[in-house]
């Protein structure tokens, strides 16, 4: 009985092999050719090389242009473009055959390029991307682009011109397109001057106005204790970010002054070295006091301002200590409140 059970297992696996042996001879092998491109998109006068494949001898290659005004091949696949227009190229053989579709155009260079911005003012935390216009706007023949900042701690740019700002300062931004390159300017700041800019020289001393402090708000530009004040000088001037602060008159001088309270103002340095501060105020009682700071620095200490009993009897105060040393540039001034009781009008900067 065993016997005849391995007689059948036997047949079963001969017959099995038959079959499979049958159908793999009968499978039928799928030629094609295949070229290194599927599709052209050429300027006129442009020549490219097609290379079919395989290229072991198996098969003999026609290559043949469907329309030789437009473009014409040669027996080894070379494409020479002649006019503008859409044919296929086709390379055969026997009976199969493989089209490479072919689109021809008139080469419009670039010209030039316009950037949407060159010079920004921007807060910190804030983004923007430039926009590239090219010209002529139908050019199509459109070189490679790249996108660079001199200074990645103060502006980021990525492949898009898509910009991202950091922390405070001022850098320059590279755009390049093939031989042609253009520059945007980045200035980043929390405060900006408002009705300047206010430049330090040796010409003259130069006077500003205490109620012409930076545009840019409670905590960057000023800080004050008070609720909407009413006067509007800020903002006929274009600042709208101040309302709280008490301006008197037409921007005469700050007033309801209290402790903590402070005030910035940038100003550029054309000449560097000293200058000598003097500061515009009436005290009403004694006990008025007040310090400077210069980029963040406490440059005098507690200056304390002797009263002349009035809110209003101007008087350009001084000390010898009121001699701040400037290099060149951009630079801030705070004027801190530390004892309550005067009014304030102006600063005046003499170069010493």
């Amino acid at each position: 009985m065993k016997t005849i059970f391995l007689k059948y297992i036997t047949v079963l696996f001969v017959l099995i092999g038959f079959v499979s042996c049958d159908e793999y001879v009968r499978r039928d092998v799928e030629k094609n050719i295949y070229v290194n491109m599927l599709s052209l998109n050429l300027f006129v006068e442009d020549e490219i090389q097609l290379i079919a494949s395989p290229s072991d001898g198996t098969y003999e290659y026609r290559w043949k242009s469907e329309n030789t005004d437009i473009a014409t091949v040669d027996d080894n696949g070379l494409v020479k473009v002649i006019s503008e227009g859409y044919t296929d190229i086709t390379v055969s053989s026997g009976n199969i055959q493989t089209k490479i579709p072919l689109t021809a155009l008139v080469r419009i260079p670039l010209q030039n390029v316009e950037l949407s911005d060159t010079y920004l003012e921007m807060l910190p935390g804030q983004a923007k991307t430039i926009l590239v216009t090219l010209i002529p706007d139908n050019t199509n023949d459109i070189p490679s682009d790249s996108w660079t900042s001199e200074d990645e701690s103060i502006v980021t740019v990525n492949a898009s011109g898509a910009l991202s700002i950091v922390r405070e300062g001022v850098t320059t931004i590279t755009y390049r397109i093939g031989d042609i390159v253009k520059t945007l300017t980045v200035d980043a700041a929390y405060t900006r001057s408002f009705l300047g800019p206010h430049i330090l020289s040796a010409n003259a001393p130069y006077e500003l106005p205490a109620a012409n402090f930076d545009t840019g708000g409670e905590g960057f530009a000023f800080h004050d204790d008070a609720t909407i004040r009413g006067n509007t000088y800020r903002q006929d001037n274009g600042d709208n970010g101040s309302p709280q602060v008490d301006i008197e008159g037409k921007g005469v001088n700050i007033g309801n002054i209290a402790v903590g309270e402070w005030l910035v103002y940038t100003i550029e340095v054309e000449e560097p070295g000293d200058y000598r501060v003097e500061v515009s105020l009436s005290a009403r009682y004694d006990g008025s006091s007040f310090h400077l700071e210069l980029d963040n620095d406490n440059v005098t200490g507690t200056v304390t301002i002797p009263s002349n009993n009035s809110w209003n009897a101007w008087r350009w105060f001084t000390t010898p200590s009121l001699v701040l040393n400037f290099t060149e540039g951009r630079h801030r001034i705070k004027f801190y409140v530390e004892g309550y009781g005067f009014n304030l009008r102006a600063f005046r900067f003499t170069k010493i």
